[in-house]
């Protein structure tokens, strides 16, 4: 398998070390990644709100890279992987839009065709891949209970993005199944992380991360699991700003799942991935054990 890679702005700029897992694991899987001269997705907030067409032709343009190459893409970021779907749905289904677009286009030497897919590394891992092939790739379990955040805009609107059920989602859940790992139930798992009204109205922003957190503390987990950059942002240098405001102490370690699978998976120079978190979590010391003696390895 082949893709267009698009990270994503908040990825490259501000998460390297997530976006450095998903270059790793990959190739384990015999996926390969191609880089091509993507501009942002764009950021529906910022650029949708003020301008349709803009958003849509920015989008447009992303494709296009792909179609040229003949590559689906490959996301790594929740909200790109959102703004990208919606555009093309919008493209796909408006040829008034589609022809706006590549009237724009031609003077770029691109054309908008609509053949090329765009898929999210969590879509890859699940409907692509697999939980049974990713559990027989393990070597090293990872014996951690843990809570997980699919996030918004990986989950709605259900009907156009289709990872996974917005209102019970289960997969993140099944693949840190895949990795050892205990999944816990808690009850605002489908809550935003407060993250997309910060720019407007910060206080309710990290009133929102509070009552987010808060639900997941209570069952006791060791760590957050995520496949979205601001999701990772908002939980892991959010909770310090909400133990400031409202007294509380949270210091729950936050990670992008495809950092957990490399190690899990035993790949090398795995330290330096969470070299960068803030909140540090002490990782069970493990020998190359196979799955199937996981039962011995301490805890």
């Amino acid at each position: 398998m082949k893709y267009a890679f698009f990270p994503g702005c908040t990825m490259a700029n501000r998460l390297q070390f997530a976006e450095k897992s998903v270059r790793m694991i990959v190739p384990e899987f015999g996926v390969e990644l191609v880089d091509l001269a993507f501009t942002c997705c764009p950021e529906p907030n910022a650029v949708r709100s003020l301008s349709e067409d803009t958003w849509v032709t920015f989008a447009a343009r992303n494709i296009a890279l792909a179609e040229a190459e003949n590559l689906d893409i490959l996301t790594a970021c929740a909200g790109c992987h959102e703004s990208l779907t919606l555009a093309k749905h919008e493209l796909d289904t408006k040829p008034e839009r589609k022809e706006k677009a590549n009237e724009i286009l031609k003077g770029m030497g691109l054309e908008y065709k609509g053949t090329s897919s765009i898929i999210h590394v969590h879509q890859l891992l699940f409907d692509e891949i697999g939980v049974e092939t990713i559990s027989a790739k393990v070597v090293r379990p990872l014996p951690i209970k843990v809570v997980t955040h699919s996030g918004c805009h990986l989950l709605r609107p259900q009907k156009i993005l289709q990872v996974d059920d917005a209102e019970v989602p289960v997969k993140l859940d099944m693949l840190c199944e895949a990795l050892g790992m205990d999944p816990l139930e808690y009850m605002d798992k489908v809550m935003c992380c407060g993250a997309g009204v910060r720019k407007t109205d910060s206080d309710t922003s990290y009133a929102v991360l509070k009552e987010k957190m808060t639900s997941m503390v209570m069952v006791e987990p060791d760590a957050i699991v995520v496949f979205c950059p601001t999701c990772f942002i908002t939980f892991e240098s959010g909770q310090r700003i909400t133990n400031r405001l409202f007294k509380t102490e949270f210091k729950l370690p936050v990670f992008y799942y495809t950092e957990l699978l490399a190690i899990a998976m035993g790949l090398p120079d795995t330290d330096a991935l969470l070299a960068d978190h803030r909140v540090k979590i002490e990782l069970p010391e493990f020998s190359d054990t196979k799955k199937e003696d996981s039962e011995s390895i301490p805890t």
